[in-house]
């Protein structure tokens, strides 16, 4: 089977060792322009100005350098095009929860309860509301227009709006980054230079463009991990190009240095592949042979996932990722076949809502990926259709495996190529009765 090369980009985040104060005070002068002028662009870029005007437009009043103020348009151009990607994701969530908030309205109605015409006039305002905010998801979507964009966070902007934290804090939080795309033919970063000084430690060189000597530049020494050391001082040396974020983090500046590496990794089956099936709370999967028959199966427990903080589960995705590969690899196995698939919040429940709002899937999958690309694993993504339903009517019972491990076996196969037929006479009754339970397929 074959598979096409991909590109893969790596982020290795360093802190900044503590500098010459009237250095770090040009540098948050750097991100202040470099945030505003990115606003700036931005709304050129709703007037329908192209790349060239809008940056000719910027450089005099934010930061008389090219490569600054586009940086600054691929910024703004990247947010505006991540709104418009999440509002068919937003308008199909509305559409559920209206949907689900209706049938709760009309079963109030017909029930007997006491205090039933609360508990309507309060869904009805919550329906009024959700209706509210799909229109204008809808007319954004139809129009292909975004939502007003809210710089900092919706969340200090709340706070902003109720006093809770003061205006220098919004300012603070508005202005505290600054982006420089790699170059190749510039030595890898024309903005933003780093090299190895030794052991954790780099230099980093940024080009001050408030300075009237041509080409001064303000020098920062930023400490990594020794797990990234080595990685980043040899690709250093080859001259490729990386790209830099420095971010400022209550009065710490981290410094995120990116590269972009192509995934030549072909997939081969000569001990056979591992099908996973990704859930909320566990990695299930399943190696077959390379015939296509059962092997061995396996279920990667998340159980905190639901419950814990951003970080904390960050690292338990990390942790069980790595095992699970680490697993696949000891039977020989060195290609897994996963789904695409959206995970979307589909408002059956109280439960099933705090469970949704935290399933990092796009976490997993991004961990997943680097991570096969970091161990050598190829990595196949197939088409999801039925797989939960074919592998619990097919194999769940005939191998004693759970709902996901019987999946995980279907996507292993559908990885080798191979196709489920299913006999037509059990096909409409199992499918009416899965339909029925809710089953999803």
């Amino acid at each position: 089977m074959a598979k096409k090369k991909s590109s893969l980009t790596f982020t290795y985040i360093g802190v900044m060792e503590k500098s010459d104060d009237v250095e770090t005070i040009m540098l948050d002068e750097i991100m202040r322009k470099f945030q505003s002028g990115k606003r700036y662009l931005r709304e050129r870029i709703f007037e329908g100005k192209n790349r060239k005007e809008a940056v000719d437009m910027a450089k005099p009043l934010f930061i008389n350098n090219s490569r600054y103020m586009r940086d600054a348009f691929l910024e703004a151009e990247a947010s505006i095009s991540s709104q418009k990607e999440l509002l068919p994701t937003y308008i199909q969530q509305n559409q559920s929860k209206i949907a689900t908030l209706n049938e709760q309205i009309n079963k109030l109605a017909n029930s007997k309860k006491r205090n039933k015409d609360e508990k309507i006039k309060y869904k009805q305002s919550r329906l009024k509301k959700l209706t509210k905010q799909n229109n204008y998801y809808q007319y954004h979507l139809d129009n292909g227009t975004v939502p007003k964009m809210v710089d900092g966070s919706k969340q200090m902007f709340k706070e902003l709006v109720h006093k809770k934290i003061t205006k220098e804090e919004w300012r603070d939080a508005r202005s505290n980054a600054v982006y420089s795309r790699g170059e190749k033919s510039k030595g890898g970063n024309e903005n933003i230079k780093l090299s190895y000084l030794g052991e954790n430690l780099f230099e980093m060189r940024v080009l001050n463009p408030f300075s009237d000597k041509r080409g001064d530049r303000l020098s920062f020494v930023v400490y990594f991990p020794d797990k990234f050391v080595f990685s980043m001082a040899f690709y250093l040396e080859t001259g490729k190009s990386y790209s830099v974020r420095i971010l400022r983090r209550k009065d710490k500046y981290e410094v995120h240095f990116a590269i972009e590496e192509e995934n030549s990794c072909e997939p081969t089956f000569e001990k056979g592949i591992a099908g996973l099936d990704v859930n909320p709370t566990n990695l299930s999967v399943t190696i077959v042979y390379p015939n296509g028959n059962f092997r061995v199966s396996k279920v990667f427990w998340m159980h905190d996932l639901t419950t814990v903080s951003a970080d904390k589960r960050d690292w338990i995705i990390q942790q069980t990722v790595v095992e699970m590969l680490m697993w696949v690899k000891s039977f020989g196995v060195d290609t897994l076949s996963m789904e695409e698939l959206k995970f979307l919040q589909q408002n059956k429940n109280a439960s099933f809502n705090r469970m949704a709002s935290n399933f990092s899937y796009s976490n997993i999958t991004k961990t997943l990926i680097s991570t096969c690309f970091k161990e050598n694993i190829a990595l196949i993504q197939v088409k999801p259709y039925y797989s939960s339903f074919i592998g619990k009517m097919k194999y769940q019972q005939t191998y004693g495996l759970s709902i996901h491990q019987s999946a995980a076996f279907v996507l292993a196969r559908r990885g080798l190529g191979f196709e489920e037929k299913i006999p037509k006479e059990l096909l409409s009754v199992l499918f009416a009765k899965e339909a029925k339970k809710g089953q999803p397929l």
